[in-house]
């Protein structure tokens, strides 16, 4: 609220100084005038209008999101979920493998621990 006060008082303090040290006549000043405030009017239709628009593209945006992404992410949810399933018996063989290959890999490997005979 302070910030609208503060710019149309702002506003009129410009126009007002603008009108007082221009230097032309009455009635080019009131033409001047005129087309100014024909202006001003003119943007803010457009601001008007474009604010409508835009309110009406995120109505649409929102009703859209509502008809297509509710639907399509309980479907990829079921897929990601029958997918998890489907693959729960191969990840754990794979998992017991890797585990052996791991303990098989460990067992080829000197151990740092062991006293080195040769040397004595």
């Amino acid at each position: 609220m302070k910030f609208s006060t503060g710019f149309i008082l702002g506003a009129l303090a410009g126009t007002t100084y603008a009108l007082l040290t221009t230097k032309r006549s009455g009635p080019a000043r009131q033409q001047a005038l005129a087309h100014y405030v024909d202006d001003v009017t003119g943007a803010t239709q457009d601001v008007q209008s474009a604010v409508q628009r835009f309110g009406a593209a995120v109505t649409a945006l929102r009703q859209e999101l509502k008809d297509t992404l509710a639907p399509n992410v309980e479907a990829i949810n079921d897929a990601v979920t029958d997918f998890s399933f489907q693959t729960q018996a191969h990840t754990d063989a794979l998992t017991e493998h890797l585990e052996a290959i791991s303990g098989a890999a460990e067992a080829l490997q000197p151990e740092a621990d062991q006293p080195d005979t040769l040397s004595d």
